[in-house]
Order: structure tokens, then C-alpha cells, then sequence
């Protein structure tokens, strides 16, 4: 009897640590702007949540690993797959691939999980039903948001459009 006690006092005692440890922040990791802004508008309306913004995946990285290091591991991350600030689908094929000097969503999320196994990452993307995102699944996301089209994407054919 008194082992399972002991046990279960331990695994309560670190669920109390783990809790304390979160914050209340948000982590954004996303390179538009205009996706930070709009998160922000809708989920500044969460009481007491502070958001905070990577605008790439070395910064994500980097953001996290000095929150954590400081006891204020962010709650939630929020990540996208491409974060390679273009929108040439050869230049992102290249970025999906690791090709290129940027860190993706995937392998962002990958360096995430070695600094803390236990992060909370949702993915947020507009590449929802794509090998990609399930590479993301595979990398340790709890969940995978659609965005169905990127905000510059959608401006570029209003623009389009509206020029006819």
C-alpha cells in the first residue's frame, strides 16, 4: 500500500512541477506578420494569455529554449510548415526537403522536443493535408490546424481578381 502511495505522490508531484512550469504564453512561430497579427487579435481575447513571436524556425527554437531555461515554458507553440519567407513552390519544395538554410516547421518542431519532450505544439498551416504535415504529425505536433490559404496567397488573387 504504502509503495502505490509513494508512486502516486510522485507522479503527482510532478504534475504539480510540470504545471508550474508552463506559462501562460503562446509561442507563435509563423514568417508572415499578417498570420501573427491576426492570432494575436483573436487570441488576445484569452485572458491573461501573453503571445510572443518567431517569425522563423532558428528564432522559434531559440525563443523556446531560453523561455524554458527560464521556467516560463511557453503553454502552446504554434507552428507552421513553411517558414521559409518565400512563396516560389520550387524555393519551398527546397525548404520542405532541408535543402536550403532554414529551419521548416517539421525539423523546427524536432529541436523543440529534444530541449523539452513535453511541448505543446499545434501545427497551423496551410499545407494541412500534405505529406508535409503528416511529417509533422510524425515529429511530435499534438495537433495539425488547417489555414486553407495563405493571407498573402488570398490578397495576391483579390488583387488579381479586382485588376480584370
Amino acid at each position: 500500500m504504502w509503495t502505490k502511495w509513494k508512486k502516486c505522490a510522485g507522479e503527482l508531484d510532478f504534475i504539480i512541477t510540470r504545471v508550474m512550469q508552463l506559462s501562460d504564453k503562446i509561442l507563435i512561430v509563423d514568417d508572415e506578420p499578417d498570420v501573427h497579427d491576426l492570432l494575436k487579435a483573436y487570441l488576445g481575447r484569452i485572458e491573461g494569455v501573453d503571445i510572443l513571436s518567431a517569425y522563423s524556425g532558428e528564432e522559434g527554437v531559440k525563443l523556446y529554449k531560453e523561455l524554458h531555461e527560464k521556467g516560463e515554458t511557453p503553454a502552446l507553440v504554434i507552428m507552421d510548415l513553411n517558414l521559409s519567407g518565400k512563396e516560389d513552390i520550387e524555393l519551398i519544395d527546397l525548404h520542405k526537403d532541408g535543402m536550403d538554410e532554414k529551419l521548416d516547421g517539421v525539423r523546427a518542431t524536432e529541436q523543440i522536443l529534444k530541449i523539452d519532450p513535453k511541448a505543446n505544439i499545434w501545427g497551423y498551416t496551410a499545407w494541412f493535408d500534405t505529406d508535409w504535415a503528416e511529417k509533422l504529425k510524425e515529429a511530435g505536433v499534438k495537433k495539425i490546424v488547417e489555414r486553407p490559404v495563405s493571407f498573402q496567397k488570398f490578397v495576391d488573387m483579390v488583387r488579381k481578381f479586382l485588376q480584370k
